[in-house]
């Protein structure tokens, strides 16, 4: 794939004669396109959401753009589910994916119905305890081992910190089950910050 800027070398030197650097440059129409794309390739799944990693952008304007398109938030922290609430996110428009988690963020994310995504097998005592436990859940999958595609090896899931392991995952949704929890999510973190050429 071929990688083209929105925008030239001249259009670039002109901004930076209004706008100070450093400045970040957004292309919405290549937001937008992206987005659409995402959306259509899972038309066939009526319940398919994206969710976005607010920590990657955190730009109210384009998180917007994307809730247009129907698209969650993906939070990991109290400042990103407060965002996300503040722009009108909430229950299953929220995903809170995070580890090290203070009792306060598992308690905001349980009063804003956001889909709490537990990523170690620890957090389900200590959820219970501090928020309780909420009828839907997702849970973190460690696969381990290494994520390949057929031009070599992208990341190696078995050597992150995040996530239940396999055996951690069925006694977990056990425990869940048992508790009262009535519907379950998997979550997988296969690979980050990779690029192929």
């Amino acid at each position: 794939m071929e990688k083209k800027p929105f925008v030239t070398l001249e259009q670039v030197k002109e901004l930076v004669k209004t706008y100070p650097t450093p400045f970040h440059l957004y292309d919405e129409a290549g937001i937008r396109e992206n987005a659409r794309k995402v959306q259509q390739a899972f038309a066939w799944n009526k319940g398919f959401r994206e969710y976005f990693a607010v920590k990657a952008t955190p730009n109210p304007f384009l998180i917007n753009i994307l809730k247009e398109y129907g698209c969650g938030c993906d939070c990991s922290s109290m400042t990103e589910l407060m965002m996300a609430h503040a722009l009108g996110f909430s229950g299953e428009g929220i995903m809170f994916s995070s580890n090290a988690t203070p009792a306060s963020e598992f308690q905001y994310a349980r009063k804003i119905g956001a889909t709490i995504n537990l990523d170690d097998f620890t957090h389900i005592e200590f959820l219970e305890k501090c928020a309780g436990l909420p009828e839907t859940i997702s849970c973190r999958f460690n696969p381990g081992g290494l994520f390949q595609l057929s031009n070599g090896i992208m990341d190696n899931p078995g050597d992150a910190k995040y996530g239940f392991t396999t055996e951690q995952l069925f006694e977990g949704f056990r425990i869940l089950k048992a508790k009262g929890v009535k519907h379950f999510g998997i979550h997988a973190f296969l690979a980050s910050n990779t690029v192929t050429n």
